[in-house]
């Protein structure tokens, strides 16, 4: 299907397109497809959002003032496009937004602008591309018409769908169990509206599998992209670094068949300090940019854990090329990390390189590891099997919890994946990867703890020596933190723990606050709140603008940016930003002419200062800019949210599923935060959070004291406030909105009971 969008980035060029270019390019071979493309002309013509020229060619209209974005609406109501160049937001209004839906990409032209505090107004003009072709939903007869309709589960598209083509028995859409996958036919558009067919029955109750199958469709990820019958490209062995003699490790912590490979690590001490040799599994090098294969992993974007197995996101030919097995030689790309005594970063080298890993680090070797006394000099049963390889592992051991200590690139917290058998795999820690804008504490026990370190180290490093050779690269940004956000986590600190310190103006940065609650007992509650106030994180194209000469223009600081490339078997990313630095080695020119004597080791750190000549060829650099565009780093924002999305999802229902085994129970909550509508509890054995609303006191009239985060009786003057210990029973369990309902169990009158008396003792200083 032709969309908006493929149709205007075909005409975006200068001297525009004759029509039948136009059809050749969007590959449209039928008659009737030709006929729709027309249609689609006329319209997108009186729109204004193109012209033709002189010559009978079309181009883009770019003397309107159309903004381009995402339409964003809430469950409320109120809808928002979000504008690519990422100005501020534009309020739709509900007759503005001409069948326009959550997540579709738009075009919106501005008809007020903002004042003060209000945003500015705008009225959707076309959509460019639908966000969702599939949506989960109840169907229901028509209590007018006898006609079966869906009604989307999701409440940010209030729609109503008329389907077509029903094939399953009209008897079962009474069963409250079921919902169904839709697949949406045909559009809203003027005064008809959507229609659709029903793909299959989910069960809201057919166990894990079904659970996962129900948030597959929710968040809209597909287990069927068609793969390319493409064989990975042989690598050649001329001009690789042969360090087959090293043994380096394997740390692995993910226990699936398909769990994704990682890096390969080894170190030794270095003058004084530590040399650190990281091996990456090279996908790059086996795929053509642009390609069949290139474009699938491309429309893929990411794996996908199912909690505890994976939807894989290589292809097998091409995850069995590429991944690290031991005592077999495998191709790598490899960065080697100098750092001294204090764990600073001194030099670095990248290479091409074949190695031949020696053993696989796990969970259990490291914890023997940890509870072995130093001055030991048996060794234990567990670690008979790389009895040679510990001085290594210490090394590098050591080696990580100094980096790790200099480390600023991301706030670390506690994840706390409730320790659930369906959720196995998502317990362990994630290399590299940002769901939320923070990274798990470090744990010397997990093996992929220790990868992380290195592996965030070393996306630093290629973002400095990319920047340093002026070539485009994907950056992970992280959102700024509002001040606000920031008093009001500070009030809370001060609530949870009165030794907290802060400075005298009452200020503190959220990296001090987290490491004051480090030995503090209500650790677990502070990370929770930090969690909920950290905005997160957003891929950006760094890429350099040729026809602006200053420097400072095209300079990017890379102090905290970190350019993904050392896991490319578990996003994109990592392969597009692979691709730039294996160009650099195997096609960058590392001397001015073939007859200069003079070469530059372009992996070496600094290297860049020696080059002043182009170190691409044409034909090189045109493809590389060609295929670094802002457009692939909008789409795989989109598959990170839904990967990010069906992340919280399926811890979330597992806790809920946890949950429903004890409705009507009463256990032990503590208070995790409170709201003028009640408080938000986490039962204790199951983590699972859940809400006591205020209606369901009845006991008094509650007021909510914001300051000292607290609700207070009018009359019997109870509170209940932030990290108090409670009763509660588990009242209801909705598990397609990820809600459970709590009631508090009454206190008899010899329970001791907080008192407004106490409050004082709980306000904060400043």
């Amino acid at each position: 299907m032709t969309s908006v969008l493929k149709i205007l980035e075909s005409l975006d060029r200068e001297d525009g397109l004759e029509v039948s270019r136009l059809e050749k390019s969007l590959k449209l071979t039928k008659k009737v497809e030709r006929n729709n493309l027309n249609i689609a002309i006329k319209a997108l013509t009186k729109l204004g959002l193109i012209q033709y020229n002189d010559d009978e060619k079309i181009s883009i209209n770019k003397d309107i003032g159309f903004l381009q974005g995402r339409v964003r609406c809430s469950s409320k109501g109120y809808c928002f496009v979000a504008r690519e160049d990422e100005g501020e937001d534009i309020y739709i209004r509900e007759a503005n937004l001409n069948n326009a839906w959550h997540g579709d990409s738009v075009i919106v032209l501005i008809t007020k602008q903002g004042v003060k505090r209000r945003a500015p107004e705008g009225i959707i003009q076309c959509v460019l591309q639908r966000y969702n072709d599939l949506l989960l939903a109840k169907v229901e007869h028509d209590k007018s018409t006898g006609v079966l309709k869906a009604y989307p589960l999701d409440d940010r598209i209030p729609v109503t769908i008329e389907l077509e083509n029903c094939i399953v028995d009209n008897n079962n859409f009474t069963d409250k169990d079921s919902i169904y996958e839709i697949k949406i036919i045909k559009y809203p558009i003027a005064q008809f509206k959507a229609k659709g067919s029903i793909v299959r029955a989910l069960s809201v109750n057919s166990g894990v599998e079904g659970d996962i199958e129900l948030l597959l469709s929710k968040n809209n990820i597909s287990r069927d992209l068609h793969i390319p019958k493409v064989s990975p490209k042989k690598i050649q062995s001329k001009g690789r670094e042969d360090l087959t003699t090293q043994p380096s490790l394997l740390f692995e912590s993910w226990e699936s068949s398909n769990s994704p490979s990682l890096p390969a690590l080894y170190a030794q001490p270095y003058e004084g300090g530590n040399r650190i040799w990281v091996h990456v599994p090279t996908v790059s090098e086996r795929i053509n940019l642009g390609g069949k294969l290139d474009n699938y992993l491309k429309d893929k974007g990411e794996i996908i854990c199912l909690g505890n197995n994976w939807l894989e996101f290589l292809n097998e030919s091409l995850k069995n090329a590429s991944q690290f097995k031991p005592n077999e030689e495998c191709d790598s790309i490899s960065l080697k990390i100098d750092i001294d005594s204090e764990g600073n970063l001194t030099d670095w080298k990248f290479s091409l390189s074949r190695i031949k890993p020696a053993k696989i680090i796990t969970p259990k070797h490291l914890k023997t590891i940890n509870n072995r006394k130093a001055t030991s000099k048996s060794v234990p049963i567990a670690l008979k099997g790389i009895k040679e390889n510990l001085e290594t592992i210490y090394t590098i051991i050591h080696s990580a919890k100094l980096i790790n200590n200099n480390n600023n690139y991301s706030i670390k917290l506690d994840e706390h994946i409730p320790n659930l058998e369906r959720l196995n795999e998502l317990q362990k820690t994630y290399p590299g990867r940002d769901f939320h804008g923070w990274s798990n504490t470090f744990d010397s026990s997990d093996p992929q703890s220790i990868i992380d370190v290195y592996v965030r180290l070393s996306n630093n490093i290629l973002a400095n020596h990319l920047v340093g050779y002026k070539l485009p690269f994907i950056f992970k940004e992280h959102e700024e933190l509002d001040q606000s956000s920031i008093n009001e986590l500070i009030k809370s600190a001060l609530v949870l723990d009165k030794n907290i310190t802060v400075n005298v103006d009452g200020t503190a940065t959220t990296t001090d606050l987290v490491r004051s609650f480090d030995s503090s007992t209500e650790k677990k509650i502070f990370h929770k709140l930090v969690k909920h106030i950290i905005p997160g994180i957003h891929l950006k194209l760094y890429k350099v603008n040729p026809d602006i000469i200053n420097d400072d223009f095209n300079y990017l600081s890379t102090e905290n940016i970190e350019s993904p490339w050392c896991c490319p078997s578990l996003n994109y990313w990592n392969i597009f930003n692979q691709f730039i630095i294996t160009s650099l080695l195997t096609d960058g020119k590392c001397k001015s002419t073939s007859r200069s004597k003079i070469v530059v080791e372009l992996g070496r750190k600094d290297s860049w200062k020696n080059v002043d000549w182009d170190i691409f060829s044409t034909k090189l650099k045109e493809n590389i800019e060609l295929y670094s565009n802002y457009k692939l780093v909008q789409n795989l924002n989109q598959i990170r949210k839904k990967s990010k999305s069906f992340r919280n999802n399926i811890i979330s229902i597992a806790q809920a599923r946890e949950a429903q085994k004890i409705v009507g129970n009463e256990v032990n909550a503590i208070i995790t935060g409170v709201q003028s509508y009640g408080f938000f509890a986490e039962i204790d054995d199951i983590s699972a959070e859940g809400l006591v609303h205020v209606s369901t006191l009845g006991d008094d009239w509650y007021e909510y004291r914001s300051r000292q985060n607290l609700l207070v009786g009018r009359k019997n003057k109870k509170t209940y406030q932030l990290a108090q210990k409670v009763s509660v029973r588990v009242m209801k369990v909705d598990i397609l909105k990820n809600q459970i309902d709590l009631e508090l169990v009454k206190e008899s009158d010899t329970d001791s009971i907080n008192s407004i008396d106490n409050i004082n003792d709980i306000e904060p200083n400043n």
